[in-house]
């Protein structure tokens, strides 16, 4: 069975799963880990690492030295630099909505290959607090609202940043049942992920929807499937035996201060 710590890195770096999940790991022989992404303003980011055994606590090994070409579909090639930093690449070329990019990443003689299509991003027209009740029970969590494109079948991926700290948990979903529709979706704030604290007044709370491509998608319904015990292995869209992913998306934001004029309790 495939080593599943890089799942938890991904988990970390992606963000991970709207359910926090506590997998079996197993251990087996390392593998190339490609964590690669490109968006609708930003320059294409790749790390390569390989995967490690659950009781290695050292970070992960970074590869150095790999030869990556990136393709913008519109007869433009760049061969991609590594930064400074060890395993760490940066192209110059940056991204463009409706762009389909190829991805090629050569380590020792092994080829790696993925493509990805930059959707457009889909605004965040606004955010509250919503004050949720359940019995004697009362927690904060931001909702969103938002305009779905009728036109297109949409993919969203939603994170959330507490006081300028990354929340783990994450939002996956898509647009059946409300294609072209307003979409007032509530983000349930699970304490676990601020050190058990719930939201409150004065805590700044910044929300980001990522629009991805069916591919990256599926690969995210994957990898929840494998975190929760019920696949082997993610479905990248690597060829090859790399895990890892090439995410490509459209981004928007919206932030508040929470204060008394943003919640509303039903």
């Amino acid at each position: 069975m495939a080593n599943k710590l890089w799942i938890i890195i991904l988990l970390l770096s992606f963000i991970s799963c709207e359910e926090v999940v506590n997998i079996d790991l197993k251990e087996s022989e390392p593998k190339i880990v490609i964590d690669a992404n490109i968006t609708d303003s930003s320059p294409c980011f790749i790390i390569l690492t390989e995967s490690q055994g659950f009781n290695n606590n050292k970070p992960s090994k970074r590869i150095s030295g790999a030869t990556i070409e990136l393709y913008d579909g519109r007869g433009n090639k760049e061969t991609v630099k590594e930064t400074k930093e060890k395993g760490i690449y940066m192209s110059l070329m940056t991204g463009r909505t409706g762009g389909t990019y190829t991805l090629n990443v050569s380590i020792g003689g092994e080829k790696y290959e993925a493509k990805a299509t930059i959707p457009e991003a889909v605004p965040v027209d606004s955010l509250y607090i919503y004050n949720i009740r359940i019995g004697k029970d009362d927690w904060y969590s931001p909702c969103i609202i938002f305009q779905d494109p009728a036109r297109e079948k949409n993919y969203y991926y939603t994170m959330m940043y507490v006081n300028g700290t990354m929340m783990r948990s994450i939002y996956l979903n898509d647009d059946e049942f409300r294609n072209g529709l307003v979409v007032e979706r509530i983000l349930y704030f699970d304490k676990e992920d601020n050190d058990d604290e719930k939201l409150k007044i004065g805590d700044h709370v910044r929300v980001e929807m990522q629009t991805l491509d069916k591919g990256m998608y599926t690969f995210y319904r994957s990898l929840h499937s494998v975190a929760a015990g019920g696949a082997t292995n993610p479905l990248t869209n690597f060829t090859g035996e790399a895990l890892g992913c090439f995410k490509a998306y459209g981004a928007s934001y919206k932030e508040i201060t929470i204060s008394k004029g943003h919640i509303y309790t039903k």
